[in-house]
């Protein structure tokens, strides 16, 4: 047997093979390299001036570049040689002296094959554009400003350097705005990246286009249709002159796929369009991202699911006139807001848009959902888009809280109950907004609420609506049985309240009221805003958006302290001011009778007030009111039965903070069966009276007309009469306890004993006093915890005088009637002036003697005490 060994091939062989197969690729490679290079030197002047000639030729604007920007590339655009432009900049195409920018661009590349360069016949075959901006539009008189290329009039000349036989064209993140300000419509397009190939040298040939534009906006005039929207295409039109047909289009819009057909014709510009779209098996999440961003914020918190349909028709012809139509819906969807989970099922909507240069309608028909049990039926139609005429019809059976967790109320922290309604409005939307119950408008309403609870952000207590049912026919809205309960208040209403709900939903909507209302409590702070301490406290105590007259009937009434019953009259606000009419009531064991006015339509609170108080417990006046704002005079100083007609005006803040100064009053006062209890400015009187008759004193009646005005109170000549005591006091008493008090002190028998010798020393002996009458005239000045008391020589000297004048009256009268003097005397036969107004006490069967008269003394100083 042989054996023969097996030959193994040298491995270093074929690595030689392929070491010479990678060299001999090198060297062709950098062959290349050199000769193209070397074309670039020998044919880059004499390329560059044959196309800048030939561009020169066709051009109708201003094109502005640095010579150095010019390149001739070829290895960059292999296998094609290029004619490189940076930072091109072109004028608008007009002949006007401020032209704006048309284009410009960062890179612009004109291709060609590089055989051409030995031909020295140049054939653009490819246009690329890079990183630039451009702005074509139509000027007011529709005149374009983008024809920057002018076709030569004259037959082509065979020995032209230059042609363009295009294929291809390429656009790479362009952006290009529109304008047509005939029209006032504005396109805005971010172009990523988009081609056009065809032969379009030729009259007929098949274009394709693909690419991704984001569209920025398309807006006419205010109204913008599409924003921030990514849009990718997919496009083969045959070309027939200036005719272009679809013969496959697809246009995907936020991932909404739309199928197109028709045509256009396109010249200079636009001249018509005939395109049919069709869009099915949609999802709802697709076209919600259609809407405008702010609109988008509020529907990002829903998910939705369900078929959504879309087909339609437009048509436009040149610059004329342009029409769309379409029709769309929803079938079966679901629509649920995530925060609460709440679901809207059964979701149906029929929708048709017409769309032209002179008119506008949309209608949504068989409009139908369901929130779990509760069901929502209607229509909706809006017309002339300019100026929108709204017509709906709503018929719904919900439950609020359904409502609520569905579409949140933002204003609202709360919402429950139920909601009947059968309603149809119509009526141009600016109406509706400002005039909606005017003839402008038809409404026609037929609701009921029950067990409404609601409830503000901001505000810890509760509406609730126990029943209620709103007509509203022929522009007329009614409630009836409206029971409203807030806090421990209870309201029931019959009225006419247009914009009921809108106020329920919107705290700043008008509430307007006129009718009747009756109250078993009404407890003014349930109805008061309520400030946290970091709020502005400046905010007016009657809003705005109230409006209403009323027939009140109230059975009991408070606010802080203060209590009333049996309240009946007219209550008016409007403009935030308010006005009460023959108010009566029953309050603080009497009755009173008040006319008001109240103005809050500046930065504070004006009040006006008339009323005629009877039998009022004073007592309970001065603790209800809370002492009036001072500390002298309280509650416990003062008992009686007061009658009083009040004339009263002053201002306060919005906090209701008064503003002392501006407060005006005259009061007409008399008071029955009364106490004076440790008043201390009478205790300063210890001096001459007998402390413990000081202490408590009790009169039968006071009659005085008080006067308020410049944070002073004034009181004129009261006297002050009991069986122990007898003072005729005037003066003037500050909000501050300034006083000024003039007293008239008659001393008794009783107190004479009880002080005779200190009675004696300051007023001298009695002796001319046979029936104990003396009168002591003191001047109390100071402040109330710290007053000074002086001898009122002022005071004696004025009684003196009046003490005369009546002496000398009083002898008139008796010569008149015993000897039948002064028969003429004028000053007899004038009427009696009006008597001293009195603050009686309990009175005596002592007839006062005539007063003697007394030597005029000289003027001296007072003397205190």
């Amino acid at each position: 047997m042989e054996f023969n060994p097996e030959i193994t091939p040298k491995k270093n062989s074929v690595l030689k093979r392929i070491i010479k197969i990678i060299l001999w690729f090198t060297f062709i490679f950098i062959f290349i390299c050199v000769a193209l290079v070397s074309l670039l030197f020998i044919y880059q002047d004499e390329v560059k001036a044959a196309l800048l000639g030939e561009i020169n030729k066709h051009l109708r604007s201003e094109v502005s570049i640095d010579p150095k920007n010019i390149d001739l590339t070829i290895i960059k655009t292999f296998p094609d040689c290029s004619m490189e432009f940076k930072n091109v900049l072109m004028m608008e195409a007009l002949k006007i002296k401020k032209r704006d920018t048309l284009l410009f661009a960062e890179q612009l590349n004109l291709h060609f094959d590089i055989s051409d360069l030995w031909h020295k016949k140049y054939d653009i075959k490819k246009i690329t554009l890079q990183n630039a901006i451009a702005k074509p539009g139509l000027t007011k008189a529709g005149k374009p400003n983008y024809i920057f290329w002018e076709e030569s009039k004259e037959e082509s000349d065979k020995n032209d350097s230059i042609s363009f036989k295009l294929d291809l064209i390429q656009l790479k993140n362009c952006r290009m705005i529109y304008r047509d300000k005939q029209k006032i419509f504005k396109t805005d397009l971010l172009i990523k990246d988009l081609n056009f190939k065809g032969d379009f040298s030729a009259t007929e040939y098949d274009m394709t286009s693909e690419g991704k534009v984001f569209i920025n906006q398309i807006a006419q005039s205010k109204k913008t249709f599409l924003k921030n929207k990514n849009c990718n295409l997919d496009v083969i039109l045959q070309v027939k002159g200036s005719n272009y047909l679809f013969e496959k289009a697809s246009l995907s819009l936020n991932s909404m796929l739309f199928n197109l057909n028709g045509n256009f014709i396109y010249a200079d510009s636009l001249q018509k369009v005939n395109v049919n779209y069709e869009a099915s098996k949609l999802d709802i999440t697709t076209i919600l991202s259609l809407l405008p961003e702010d609109q988008q914020q509020k529907t990002n918190e829903y998910k939705s699911d369900g078929d959504f349909y879309a087909k339609g028709n437009f048509v436009y012809n040149d610059k004329k006139d342009f029409k769309w139509t379409s029709e769309f819906g929803i079938k079966n969807g679901e629509i649920t807001y995530k925060p609460t989970s709440t679901t809207a099922q059964n979701v149906n909507i029929d929708g048709k848009l017409n769309y032209s240069s002179t008119s506008s309608q949309l209608d949504l028909t068989n409009v139908h959902l369901k929130i779990n049990n509760d069901e929502l039926k209607g229509k909706f139609s809006l017309s002339d888009f300019s100026n929108p005429f709204i017509h709906f019809v709503v018929d719904a059976n919900v439950n609020l809280e359904n409502l609520q967790n569905f579409w949140p109320i933002d204003t609202l922290t709360k919402l429950r109950g139920n909601l009947k309604i059968n309603s149809e409005v119509g009526g141009l939307l600016s109406d509706l907004k400002s005039e909606t119950f005017s003839n402008k408008v038809k409404l026609d309403l037929d609701a009921s609420i029950t067990n409404l609870e609601a409830q503000f952000k901001n505000d810890e207590t509760i509406f609730t609506v126990e029943s209620c049912s709103v007509i509203a026919k022929e522009r007329e809205v009614e409630v009836k049985n409206l029971k409203l309960k807030r806090g421990s208040s209870d309201i029931s209403l019959n009225a006419k309240i247009p914009g009921i709900f809108n106020y329920l939903s919107d705290k700043t909507a008008p509430l307007i009221i006129t009718g009747n209302l009756f109250s078993n409590y009404l407890k003014l702070e349930d109805f008061m805003m309520k400030y946290k301490a970091s709020e502005d406290k400046t905010a007016p105590l009657i809003p705005k958006n109230i409006q209403f007259k009323l027939n009140a009937a109230i059975a009991k009434f408070s606010y802080a302290k203060f209590e009333a019953q049996s309240i009946t009259g007219e209550i008016e606000i409007k403009d935030q001011k308010a006005i009460v009419s023959d108010m009566k009531l029953s309050t603080m064991e009497g009755e009173a009778e008040i006319d008001a006015y109240a103005d809050n339509s500046g930065s504070k609170l004006d009040v006006i007030l008339q009323s005629t108080l009877k039998n009022i417990n004073i007592s309970n006046m001065f603790s209800q009111f809370n002492n009036f704002g001072q500390s002298t005079l309280q509650e416990k100083n003062l008992k009686g039965f007061a009658t009083a007609t009040v004339e009263f005006s002053g201002s306060w803040s919005n906090a209701l903070d008064p503003d002392m100064s501006s407060i005006r009053s005259n009061i007409d006062l008399a008071i029955n069966r009364g106490e004076l209890i440790d008043f201390k400015p009478l205790l300063s009187l210890s001096k001459f009276v007998d402390i413990q008759d000081l202490q408590k004193i009790k009169f039968s009646s006071l009659k005085s007309v008080v006067e308020i005005k410049n944070k002073t109170i004034y009181l004129p000549s009261t006297s002050l009469k009991n069986s122990a005591l007898n003072i005729i006091f005037w003066g003037s008493h500050t909000f501050d306890n300034a006083i000024d008090y003039h007293i008239e002190l008659l001393i008794s028998e009783l107190l004479a004993k009880k002080r005779k010798q200190k009675a004696d020393e300051e007023f001298g002996p009695i002796e001319n006093d046979p029936d104990n009458k003396r009168s002591a005239f003191i001047l109390m000045t100071g402040t109330v915890d710290k007053p000074i008391i002086k001898y009122d020589r002022k005071g004696l000297k004025e009684n003196i005088k009046k003490d005369l004048k009546e002496e000398k009256q009083n002898l008139k009268q008796l010569l008149k009637e015993e000897l039948g003097l002064f028969k003429k005397d004028s000053v007899s036969i004038k009427k009696k002036e009006k008597a001293e107004q009195n603050f009686e006490l309990e009175k005596t069967n002592n007839n006062t003697p005539k007063k003697t008269l007394e030597p005029k003394k000289k003027k001296e100083d007072d003397e205190d005490f």
